[in-house]
């Protein structure tokens, strides 16, 4: 994996490039290096070039369309469009190269989303594209539905040329983060079909840099279409109260109803040594904000769902000051930690349809 020189450094330090342009940079070349090895393939068969001979005719072919590109679009100075020229601009994906750089100026971020879904979630897909990073999967009770979303503007730089499948085993990743520090900065890259993931971690001052490659699976893993839903209840509220309830009522029952109405929500539940209630109501608070109870509501919606895997959620509470709890009849309940730059962790859980289940 090649580094930057001293010089380069030095020169993106005084010109620095701005990544969501760098971004649709190498996206342009992409579809351009797309469209040309379509019609050299084309026309290789047309010529009955085979084997050597048709990869010859491609090679030159790319090589021929990158200097059209550099003499008439860069000006001569790709060094001011593309993070590594050599490899975008001249060999494109020719010889392979670095696909995706993405740093997040705190690993905490990533820390505490692992530590969030590490016991529903055993191996999944962190799906890479343009617009971030992001993760779907099921716990392997299919009851329980884990949807994370980092969005590009939450990394500085975000670089991915295209659509990329990194398959890990949270467990793996788990032990790696942990060697990071809350404050570090991780950088994830990953190079063109990639067997593994690289993580670096650094610290503020610089002067403690840690490099460690986990090994990527290959997970068939189905993706799930999650349409949007118009819920007749949605309640923002301090996730330290959410995760209080949910763990005071898990003492007593297994399973917690939650009912919306005017009167504010209210969760409940029954057990063997008892039973217990706690309601909250709407309330605005000027000075702590994060404090608030805030109710929405179409109309009144009453479901019973598992504690076990509500406690589970509340792993995610040190990811947000208040957590979104979306609800409607025969709709898997929502739970929703707000991330930096409009990014989320969202948790998924199918209701309890009858009292013995």
């Amino acid at each position: 994996m090649a580094a930057l020189s001293l010089n380069e450094e030095r020169e993106l330090a005084i010109n620095p490039i701005v990544a969501s342009s760098l971004q649709h940079n190498t996206q342009v070349i992409a579809n351009i290096r797309n469209l040309t090895a379509s019609l050299f393939g084309v026309a290789a068969g047309t010529l009955g070039l085979e084997s050597y001979t048709g990869f010859i005719f491609y090679l030159i072919g790319s090589l021929f369309v990158s200097a059209l590109l550099f003499a008439l679009k860069t000006d001569g100075k790709p060094g001011a469009y593309f993070y590594r020229p050599l490899g975008d601009m001249w060999f494109g994906e020719v010889f392979g190269g670095l696909m995706l750089e993405a740093r997040l100026m705190q690993a905490s971020t990533l820390k505490k989303v692992v530590d969030a879904i590490k016991d529903l979630v055993q191996d999944c897909n962190f799906d890479c594209n343009d617009s971030g990073i992001a993760l779907q999967a099921m716990d392997n009770s299919h009851v329980a539905l884990v949807s994370m979303l980092l969005r590009s503007e939450a990394f500085e730089p975000f670089r991915c040329d295209r659509n990329i499948a990194l398959g890990i085993n949270v467990g793996s990743l788990t032990k790696v983060l942990r060697a990071a520090q809350n404050d570090d900065e991780l950088t994830i890259k990953a190079e063109d079909a990639p067997d593994v993931v690289n993580l670096v971690f650094e610290n503020k001052s610089n002067d403690r840099l840690s490099e460690y490659d986990i090994k990527l699976m290959d997970i068939d893993q189905e993706h799930l279409g999650i349409p949007d839903t118009e819920y007749a209840a949605t309640v923002i509220m301090p996730t330290s109260e959410f995760q209080r309830i949910c763990r005071d009522l898990n003492a007593l029952s297994e399973s917690v109803s939650i009912e919306c109405t005017k009167e504010g929500i209210k969760f409940s539940c029954q057990g063997d040594i008892g039973s217990g209630s706690v309601t909250l109501r709407q309330q605005e608070s000027v000075d702590k904000p994060e404090n608030s109870v805030k109710i929405e509501m179409s109309e009144p919606v009453l479901l019973t769902f598992s504690l076990k895997y509500l406690v589970n959620f509340c792993k995610a509470s040190g990811m947000s000051d208040t957590v979104k709890l979306c609800l409607s009849a025969e709709v898997p309940l929502l739970v929703e930690y707000g991330l930096q730059s409009n990014s989320y962790l969202r948790f998924y859980l199918a209701p309890k349809i009858g009292d013995d289940e």
